[in-house]
């Protein structure tokens, strides 16, 4: 069976793949980074569908046998789209749906039971509303009371992708869009961008020690684990396969280099791949 496709704007799906890497040692992952047209945060819905339906094909045809979208602005904006273009027979896990049902699930939100959810996210994900048509669904069918605060944080993404590679933190950044106040009552927050997580513990610091932060790559690594299992793909121990994680950009930047390497080790395989043609 072919490997497990996983595709970002840039470095920050890198949490997923490596979260998924860790729950599934025995899989092997194709990771595109479309850092030519990185981040998708501030990008229309239109161009977030076109890009990320590319990838998904391009995954396909490279034989993955599922896709993660790793990016909570594609999730928001293109999942139907990328569904659509690589059929009903490639699992396609996104970044949205899986935390929400958590929420729901006693066992998988630190501060269980929360009632009170905060979540930041990029200007495409959050103007989607996809995380609150998810929880209002969930609510409705399981008699549940769970209520979203939200908040934009367009300029954070950047600001990490640029500092995980120079070791600084966008303090700054983080303290304008949390110090408010705003998550101060929340039970637990959604960090919805995979690049935050690179950050989970300065927001942490900014927030009242009551406030879980949702681990979201780890929820996807789950999902992906029960679907892979349920479709009959999952690899396991008795697998004669040698896994191989491969890394592929849409431009090849030294900063993603450092970023693959600092994430799953000095000896990785990087390519460029123009999806152009």
């Amino acid at each position: 069976m072919g490997p497990i496709g996983i595709f970002d704007s840039g470095i920050g799906g890198l949490t997923v793949a490596r979260a998924a890497s860790d729950l599934l040692p025995n899989e092997s992952i194709l990771y595109f980074g479309d850092t030519a047209h990185l981040p998708y945060g501030e990008k229309s819905p239109e161009l977030i569908r076109k890009y990320s339906t590319r990838i998904a094909l391009h995954l396909l045809n490279s034989g993955c046998k599922a896709i993660v979208v790793a990016c909570n602005s594609a999730s928001s904006n293109a999942l139907e789209q990328v569904r659509e273009a690589v059929g009903e027979n490639i699992p396609v896990i996104d970044m949205v749906h899986p935390v929400v049902e958590s929420l729901y699930v006693s066992d998988a939100v630190p501060s269980l039971g929360c009632k009170k959810v905060g979540l930041i996210g990029t200007r495409a994900t959050i103007s989607s509303e996809l995380y609150k048509r998810a929880i209002e669904s969930l609510n409705n069918a399981a008699n549940g009371t769970v209520e979203l605060f939200s908040r934009a944080t367009p300029l954070l993404a950047s600001a990490i992708e640029e500092g995980f590679y120079n070791d600084t933190i966008p303090g700054q950044v983080l303290e304008a869009y949390l110090e408010d106040g705003y998550f101060n009552e929340v039970d637990s927050i959604i960090l919805g961008c995979t690049h935050y997580p690179l950050v989970s513990e300065e927001v942490k610091d900014l927030l009242p020690k009551s406030v879980a932060v949702i681990n979201s790559p780890k929820i996807v690594a789950l999902a992906l684990k029960k679907v892979l299992s349920e479709r009959g793909l999952l690899l396991g121990k008795s697998s004669q396969l040698e896994t191989s994680n491969k890394f592929q950009v849409s431009d090849l930047t030294e900063n993603f280099r450092l970023g693959a390497e600092r994430f799953f080790g000095g000896n990785i395989s990087l390519d460029e791949v123009d999806l152009t043609l």
